[in-house]
């Protein structure tokens, strides 16, 4: 009886956990994000509210707040800590092998010097307060990294992932992802968990993470195609995502116990997708899964935020943030330029990447753990970095303001202009009608992405240089994936009625000015695509018999001229004459 006493009581506070979670991300953060307040900070003030040091500090005494509030942090921590490896996924499944050579100047020159040189910076500030050469070289290098869950999630919301700022922004956390290996060997080495010698260990984890990834690497490329085909041809969502989490998580779980990060892992299992045609299909199906595994992670950033504390010693807590920011930002702008980064971009990027990181929580963790450093002051660094990682956004929206000013004022205008937008036509459907009109567009230049949901004639078609992908079209997080936003056009081409409805539903829903060109059966058809918004609909059954009516009509003597304009007014009387329900 007591063990399932036991048992009830902890699955009622998983269950109350749950509930506060989905109704943080479905009510309160909606409700914010109403009032212009982005989901980022959203998720923060909730955490700041319902965690331990909220009203969770008055839960025991008021028994009722134990219902809105969330005192286990472990579990948030874990649970965000997915979401971390999934936008890493997300991230890998945006790019390919080809792109991550061209970013190699910037991943491996870039963003090793600034690891380095903003890590010595700190250290030597550290150890000039503390003499503790341990404690400044490992809070050096821990604050040195940034934050890649928050500053990858506000490079999306504000539409920049896909442009320079974000390639750049990428390119040095990626290299912050690889540089925590040696890391984690200097702490082991510092703290005393091995017998081993620095430059020992350090081969030692090189070695296991080249091995870990080379295996990765070598498994998904013989193993990762021919299975998603098997998967594409059932076209089952749900074998589909069980699949793919399989393999993120195996992925992430093997550099895991290799001593890299968890996220490269997942990292690299979206490069392999990326390779195969199912990428679009698997984008949309992961991309909600995503954003609520990341709400988590930025809740318990939130958490980690005393308020109590900040008003004890607000000087020297607003003096060590405003430090941090300052020396990472004005460290990584003169590397940019040394790079060749227009000003412009350089300022943005130092100023987005001037936080520390989620990393800084486990080496100050750990250097409580082994009393390395006062529970004191791992308290204050510990408020630093989620102070620091909670004011992310408000560098985002101050970023462009200051690079403009500086830019006018004494950095010149040396900015490459953004390329211009391409006018770009997105097909839904590539069956026969499908690919005619692609035969049009092609002969007058003018670009196009096709979708289908047939993997079996994406891959034919391809083959034959046809630009299409494989994906749900009725989905606009698909859309999303492919540019719509950049689109001049669409053309629905698919034959089936309700998924036309939902296509046009979908793409009306997220832009609602995009010109979209229907097929339909009939005319019945044809007038409820116009109500939902179409800008002009083609019924099969009309065309074909008008067809038959102008030979019939040419046949019997009439100039072809002749016949093409009686038709013609037959179809601007059909358009404005409401169909009978009862023909």
């Amino acid at each position: 009886m007591e063990s399932l006493a036991h048992h009830t009581h902890a699955l009622t506070g998983l269950l109350v956990q749950l509930l506060l979670f989905f109704g943080i991300a479905g009510l309160v953060v909606p409700s914010l994000q109403r009032m212009r307040v982005t989901p980022v900070i959203g998720y923060l003030l909730s955490g700041i509210v319902v965690g331990p040091f909220g009203l969770g500090q008055w839960a025991d005494e008021h028994s009722m707040l134990r219902y809105v509030t969330i005192n286990n942090t472990n579990t948030v921590h874990l649970i965000g800590e997915l979401g971390v490896i999934t936008m890493l996924f997300m991230i890998g499944l945006e790019l390919s092998f080809q792109r991550l050579k061209e970013l190699k100047n910037y991943v491996l020159g870039l963003g090793s010097a600034q690891i380095i040189l903003t890590g010595t910076v700190i250290a030597a500030i550290t150890y000039a307060f503390t003499q503790n050469t341990a404690m400044a070289i490992l809070l050096g290098a821990s604050m040195a990294l940034s934050s890649t869950a928050i500053v990858m999630q506000m490079l999306q919301e504000y539409h920049l992932s896909n442009r320079d700022i974000g390639s750049l922004c990428f390119s040095i956390l990626l290299m912050q992802d690889l540089a925590v290996v040696p890391i984690l060997v200097l702490a082991s080495a510092f703290t005393g968990d091995s017998d081993m010698s620095i430059p020992l260990l350090l081969v030692q984890s090189l070695l296991i993470g080249v091995a870990a990834v080379t295996g990765i690497y070598i498994v998904g490329r013989v193993a990762m195609r021919p299975l998603l085909r098997v998967l594409s041809v059932t076209r089952s969502p749900e074998w589909l995502m069980a699949f793919v989490l399989f393999i993120v998580i195996a992925s992430a779980s093997v550099t895991h116990y290799a001593g890299l990060s968890a996220a490269l892992g997942a990292f690299l299992a979206g490069l392999l997708i990326a390779e195969t045609d199912c990428v679009h299909a698997v984008e949309v199906i992961m991309e909600p899964l995503k954003g609520l595994l990341l709400g988590i992670f930025f809740l318990y950033i939130g958490m980690m935020i005393d308020l109590s504390e900040i008003w004890r010693t607000p000087v020297m807590l607003s003096l060590a943030v405003a430090g941090i920011f300052l020396i990472k930002t004005i460290i990584l702008f003169p590397l940019c330029r040394a790079f060749h980064v227009p000003s412009k971009r350089a300022i943005e990027a130092s100023m987005m990447l001037s936080q520390p990181g989620e990393f800084a929580f486990l080496i100050l963790g750990l250097a409580a753990a082994t009393g390395m450093m006062p529970r004191a002051d791992v308290q204050f660094f510990l408020l630093v970095t989620a102070i620091a990682m909670a004011m992310t956004p408000f560098m985002f929206k101050f970023a462009p303001w200051v690079s403009g000013w500086l830019e006018q004022h004494s950095l010149g205008g040396d900015d490459i202009p953004p390329p211009p937008v391409e006018g770009k036509v997105l097909i839904a459907g590539f069956g026969r009608m499908g690919r005619k009109i692609a035969d049009t567009l092609e002969s007058q230049h003018i670009p196009y992405i096709a979708v289908e949901y047939n993997l079996q004639l994406v891959r034919e078609w391809k083959k034959k240089g046809y630009n299409v992908l494989y994906g749900d079209a009725t989905q606009g997080v698909l859309w999303h994936s492919v540019g719509a936003q950049y689109a001049s056009a669409m053309v629905v081409t698919v034959d089936n009625y309700a998924a036309s409805e939902k296509i046009l539903s979908a793409v009306h829903r997220e832009w609602p000015l995009m010109p979209t060109i229907m097929r339909a059966r009939d005319v019945c058809d044809t007038q409820h695509f116009y109500s939902l918004g179409a800008a002009h609909v083609v019924p099969e059954l009309e065309e074909s018999s008008r067809q038959l009516a102008q030979a019939l009509l040419e046949h019997m003597g009439m100039r072809p001229e002749e016949a093409f304009e009686a038709l013609r007014i037959e179809r601007q009387y059909e358009a404005y004459t409401p169909v009978s329900t009862h023909d």
